[in-house]
């Protein structure tokens, strides 16, 4: 924060004779653009308080302008021991792949995908969210120079691995950097859910959707397990500062063997050490986010029996963290509700109420809240009349059950 109000100051004071403040703009641009992502929420408001200032408006031209300093520090950073300077160096990365032209990128695209590479196999999930962004970016604009770059195999086995990952968000930003460019995926992560223990882990806190306040994201438990010793009197640390030292990913460039002297996997070390391997429910969860891009972004890649697998998916609960996974399939149907055409979604309307049905009957109260958001987006697609026949009509006697209360009520026609 010091730095960043001296930057400020030394900005807002006339240069010395001789001198003009585009002088320093190789040295201090990159910084300030980089303080603009960080996870202190006082410094990255201040930064981009700053960006503002100094930039005019101009900032997309500057950094275009001095490309190659502001590329040179952040893979510089991205080496960084803090975890949360890691996070904004490739959050930068992946800001300059959308938004600098692509013809000013490419000198620069196989050192940018080297580094993210490593940070795909960076201990800290918000390095690895921010990198697969920033490749998927890369990866949709430069494919042949990647490919070219002998990344292809590689970027495609890291973004499934992120798509498995324990952290919710994770799984979301991979699902949308696949997208653009796998059946057979979805369909064998979705059955192995029926693999899945009874007792399942997850990261309930990533799940708050901003529902407003007072709204509980837990699974509501009584007797011995609302007193579970593994929730209770844990460490919680704030922005990274204080946190345990998360490890950096290798560069395998350098040392391709390094990783697997040290029983590593992939880019790097996350596979073992502090963070557990993804459980089934939650790559399974990865696999249905995937559907709802895919029907999305690349709606010919989006078949009819993806559905049928997601219908199938949703009617396991016999694992701790199954409303989750329901909160999640709740937000696909509504995707696909919003994006399938018409007639097509009209085709899978009676298997996706039963989605909504099983969510309605779970301990989440999310699940439930997205749920009822799913409805709304069934009656504003196919109108109130009808809907409510479908639901009326429905031989699940469970959507009759838990879905006819929460539908507006018919509407009379003149």
């Amino acid at each position: 924060m010091a730095a960043s109000r001296a930057v400020r100051t030394f900005f807002e004071v006339d240069p010395p004779p001789g001198h003009t403040p585009e002088d320093v703009y190789p040295i201090l641009l990159p910084p300030m653009c980089l303080n603009r992502y960080y996870v202190a929420e006082g410094v990255r408001i201040y930064s981009q308080d700053t960006w503002c200032r100094v930039t005019k408006g101009e900032g997309k031209r500057l950094i275009g302008t001095y490309l190659s300093p502001a590329l040179d520090y952040y893979i510089q950073q991205t080496d960084a021991d803090n975890h949360a300077v890691r996070e904004a160096a490739c959050a930068s990365i992946a800001e300059a792949a959308s938004k600098i032209d692509a013809g000013l990128l490419q000198p620069h695209v196989t050192r940018l995908l080297d580094t993210l590479v490593v940070c795909f196999g960076d201990q800290s999930w918000p390095v690895r969210d921010a990198a697969c962004s920033a490749l998927g970016t890369l990866l949709s604009t430069f494919p042949t120079e990647a490919k070219a770059a002998g990344h292809h195999d590689l970027l495609a086995e890291h973004f499934l691995r992120n798509l498995s990952d324990s952290i919710p968000s994770v799984r979301d930003v991979a699902a949308y950097s696949i997208a653009r460019f796998y059946y057979n995926h979805i369909r064998d992560q979705l059955a192995k859910l029926k693999d899945q223990p009874a007792e399942s882990h997850g990261v309930e806190s990533q799940r708050v959707r901003g529902k407003g306040p007072g709204v509980s994201h837990v699974v509501v438990r009584s007797g011995e397990a609302a007193h579970d010793a593994r929730h209770t009197d844990q460490t919680m640390y704030s922005c990274g500062s204080l946190a345990p030292k998360l490890r950096k990913g290798f560069r395998l460039h350098l040392d391709p063997v390094l990783p697997f002297m040290l029983g590593c996997k992939g880019g790097g070390c996350h596979d073992g050490l502090n963070q557990r391997a993804g459980e089934p429910w939650e790559r399974a969860d990865g696999a249905v986010r995937l559907i709802g891009q895919l029907a999305e972004c690349t709606p010919q890649l989006f078949t009819d029996q993806m559905v049928e697998q997601l219908l199938s998916a949703a009617a396991l609960t016999h694992y701790t963290h199954y409303p989750y996974f329901l909160e999640t399939a709740c937000h696909v149907v509504s995707q696909l509700a919003t994006v399938l055409d018409k007639p097509r979604f009209k085709r899978h309307v009676d298997n996706l109420l039963v989605v909504l049905a099983t969510a309605m009957e779970s301990d989440l109260p999310l699940a439930v809240v997205a749920a009822e958001e799913t409805l709304n987006v069934f009656v504003n697609r196919l109108g109130p009349n009808v809907l409510r026949g479908r639901v009326e009509n429905h031989m699940d006697s469970r959507v009759v059950r838990n879905l006819l209360q929460h539908l507006p009520p018919a509407t009379q026609h003149a």
